[in-house]
């Protein structure tokens, strides 16, 4: 189980990094029809602007989603139950303090908690780099439902 949940964590990093590209495109092009001037949301009708600009709030807060599922998280570990991966040996200052903390763990409880407390570890670090993956799929997909929806509401009626 341990090999699977190290190996989802890569999956979701993929994952999160391909969205945050496909997001970054899209976030692109409508920046460069801004910057050219070639067109603006004060050019919908008030309706259809008010749905942009939701729109353009969802869109931000996907790529915000996305970029926080690939965000390394680093915390301070508290080791007093034990030191069971990177971030609890970060904590250590000097070498020294490292060896008499691991020398004073006893050699039969040192594998078995290990596994056990990688293996919830990276669970947490699974579960919520899908969530927010989720979240960014989600609102991606509404933001390019009420861009869609501000041209239909915010167009001005031709003159006939």
């Amino acid at each position: 189980m341990l090999a699977e949940a190290r190996a989802e964590v890569g999956v979701a990093d993929f994952k999160a990094s391909m969205v945050l590209a496909a997001l970054g495109i899209g976030f692109t092009a409508v920046l460069a029809g801004l910057i050219a001037d070639d067109w603006s949301p004060s050019d919908l009708r008030v309706p259809g602007r008010i749905v942009w600009w939701v729109g353009a709030a969802a869109a931000m807060t996907s790529i915000g989603c996305a970029a926080a599922a690939v965000w390394p998280r680093y915390v301070k570990a508290d080791v007093s139950g034990g030191i069971h991966y990177w971030g609890h040996v970060a904590t250590f200052r000097r070498l020294e303090d490292l060896a008499a903390a691991l020398d004073g763990v006893p050699r039969s409880e040192r594998g078995r908690a290990r596994t056990r407390h990688q293996l919830w570890r990276l669970s947490l670090i699974v579960s919520r780099k899908y969530t927010l993956l989720r979240w960014a799929i989600l609102l991606a997909s509404g933001s390019i439902g009420l861009f869609l929806l501000a041209v239909a509401l915010g167009q001005h009626p031709t003159k006939g």
